[in-house]
């Protein structure tokens, strides 16, 4: 697929012309017709001042690469060329040489690009860019290629096959036909008792109601991440070299979705990429997991919402202090260290620590949307980020790209997409009482990181527990 050329982009040239085009849209009321007039103003500039790559499918550069390798691999060429045309032992020699060279110049180039990569790290480097950088220098590629796909009886060939078949397939994910009939009835009863779960909220004057401000947006601008874009092409490249006075048109837009509930139906939208699950057989469409591209004006808009929520559910203690998932200042190692001490206690005391382990499939995928706005309601949490929330819940619709084919549009009944910035968020909300109805008079302790978590307790004799499943 092309991509920008955002390399010797002309980004002033950029900020003016986004800013003249912008500041005709003062009169635009209508969020759909103001959303997308934004969008079309970025792409239709960055179009003309930045452009797109050509599809030539080429060899990603590594990372290292510097001119005196490519002068090596130059004089290397002409070399050998020569070689071929003189067949002299004299012209071998030289090309031999040259060679030599090409592996001498690679060697420094990858030893000199470590060290300083080295020397760039400090104590709030994520383990995850060393392990991407690795990757990079070696010159590991994904293979983005999907191979003919079998199943219910039928074979996808064409890329547009493909994708129609890994829709179907994505889709069921989402199913309610994933649940028992007895948690569809529970589920069906609860919705029947709280029915004003739809309804729009009143406003209710509160600090997570009121209007957004441009040093918010700037802030949320701050911690994004080159990602991909959604089907509108917009990214967070572009927005950043805004002017402040395009900056607080889209903050105008996201002032208006904010004031009424409603969200644009394209940010609602998600174009699916999907890749191989490693060591899976690749002709089955359940081999593979949805990467989800959504718009990334809604995803800062997200930022945004779920920084002040966030605040809000630490501020007010709303999370379980055993909830290590996705916040700040917390991790894995906090779960593993507690679990350890409690270890360490139970052999000191001469207990039995019983531990029990749980995974949770489909994490994402089913969470159920409307339980959410009832764990929402019973924490208080109402007004204009109740209504965001719910009209970000509902009214999805994916479609999956395979090549330069795309599928067609289908709903989905449950579950967040993969790749949002609040669904973290919105799912540790929805765990978080998981363990509450737990009771037991020999003690409980439990921890829980994202979709994984563990509760354990002390027995005071081994003989106290008869059987496994007690």
């Amino acid at each position: 697929m092309p991509r920008w050329k955002f390399k010797g982009a002309n980004w002033e040239l950029f900020k003016e012309l986004c800013n003249n085009n912008m500041n005709e849209m003062g009169e635009i009321e209508e969020i759909e017709e103001l959303s997308m007039k934004v969008i079309k103003v970025l792409r239709n500039t960055a179009e003309e001042v930045i452009g797109k790559t050509k599809t030539i499918s080429r060899r990603k550069a590594v990372p290292w690469w510097n001119e005196k390798c490519s002068k090596a691999v130059r004089e290397r060429n002409k070399a050998m060329k020569k070689a071929r045309k003189s067949v002299l032992f004299t012209d071998y020699i030289i090309f031999k040489r040259a060679q030599a060279m090409v592996r001498r110049e690679i060697r420094i180039a990858k030893r000199m690009f470590w060290r300083e990569y080295c020397n760039r790290i400090g104590e709030d480097i994520e383990i995850n860019d060393v392990w991407n950088m690795i990757r990079k220098m070696g010159g590991i590629q994904r293979n983005i290629n999907i191979p003919v796909l079998v199943g219910h009886g039928k074979i996808a060939i064409k890329d547009s096959d493909k994708a129609e078949m890994l829709v179907e397939a994505f889709v069921k994910v989402h199913s309610n036909d994933n649940i028992t009939d007895n948690m569809k009835k529970y589920r069906e009863q609860k919705v029947k008792e709280n029915e004003h779960i739809y309804e729009k909220k009143i406003p209710s004057g509160s600090r997570l109601d009121s209007t957004f401000t441009l040093y918010e947006l700037k802030r949320a601008l701050v911690g994004v991440k080159h990602t991909s874009p959604g089907k509108d092409e917009i990214c967070y490249e572009m927005i950043k070299q805004l002017s402040d006075g395009s900056l607080n048109i889209i903050l105008r837009l996201f002032n208006k979705i904010w004031d009424s509930g409603n969200i644009p139906v394209s940010w609602k939208h998600g174009v699916i990429v999907p890749i191989a699950k490693p060591g899976k057989d690749h002709s089955q469409p359940v081999s593979y997991r949805p990467i989800a591209l959504t718009s990334n004006l809604c995803k800062l808009m997200e930022r945004m919402v779920m920084n002040r929520l966030t605040y809000e559910m630490e501020s007010k203690g709303m999370l379980s202090a055993c909830q290590s998932g996705f916040r700040k200042g917390r991790n894995t190692m906090d779960s593993i260290l507690s679990l350890e001490a409690e270890i360490r206690k139970a052999q000191v005391n001469k207990e039995m620590l019983v531990g029990v382990f749980f995974d949770v499939e489909k994490a994402y995928d089913m969470l159920w949307k409307e339980g959410l706005l009832m764990k929402l309601e019973s924490l208080g949490i109402e007004g204009k980020m109740y209504n965001w929330i719910s009209s970000f819940l509902f009214g999805r619709t994916i479609q999956v790209r395979v090549g330069s084919a795309y599928s067609r549009i289908l709903s989905i009944e449950n579950g967040t997409p993969q790749g949002s910035v609040s669904s973290p968020i919105l799912f540790n909300l929805m765990i978080n009482d998981i363990f509450r109805n737990i009771e037991t008079g020999i003690g409980r302790f439990f921890f829980f990181f994202f979709f994984f978590f563990f509760f354990f307790f002390f027995l005071p004799k081994p003989s106290t527990l008869h059987t496994p499943d007690q």
